[in-house]
């Protein structure tokens, strides 16, 4: 796919102005909600880079993440 298809163009947007905003609110799986005002011709991987970089982990100096392999077919001994 080239760069010119990639971008959004006027016609897309119909009687919508280059410039005007619009309203979202990203919902997160814990039911936490944020708030945006965004052009409409603004990526939304914009929107959505923003909204990870304001849900950080929150993590401390010596914390551990901890990291399981999946196991995938088998059974289990009882």
């Amino acid at each position: 796919m080239s760069d010119q298809e990639a971008k959004p163009s006027t016609e897309d947007l119909g009687d919508k102005k280059e410039g005007e905003y619009i309203k979202l609110k990203v919902i997160g799986q814990d039911s936490s909600e944020i708030h945006f005002k965004v052009k409409m011709t603004t990526y939304l991987k914009k929107l959505l880079e923003s909204y990870c970089q304001r849900q950080e982990l929150g993590m401390e100096e010596e914390d551990v993440i901890e990291v399981y392999q999946e196991q995938t077919g088998g059974h289990s001994t009882v």
